[in-house]
């Protein structure tokens, strides 16, 4: 009986979504050089951009508020005119934001 509740209850697409956090050692070891060599330079300041990725947290906020994952995949960022991310820069951001 508290199976059928259960389910019937709610559809699928009511169920929470687990919202994982991206290992701040991997951002360290792989991601923080990639934001470093081509995001740092317009993305230091709140001044500059809203998306501040000048720290690990920041990049989580990113991630979380200003499509940062997005962003990087659809590469619209970095933006024209700038030299592009590799494909590899790209997985390592995509994976981790993924918490892969």
């Amino acid at each position: 009986m508290f199976s059928l509740f259960i389910f019937s209850s709610c559809t699928w697409n009511e169920l929470p979504k687990v919202i994982c956090v991206p290992d701040e050692q991997v951002y360290l070891d792989l991601v923080q050089p990639i934001i470093e060599n081509n995001c740092i330079s317009c993305h230091s300041t709140p001044a500059n951009m809203p998306a501040v990725l000048g720290s690990y947290d920041g990049v989580i906020d990113a991630l979380r508020n200003y499509s940062l994952k997005e962003e990087v995949i659809n590469r619209t960022m970095p933006p024209y005119g700038s030299p592009p991310l590799s494909d590899s820069e790209i997985n390592i951001i995509q994976k981790w934001a993924d918490c892969e």
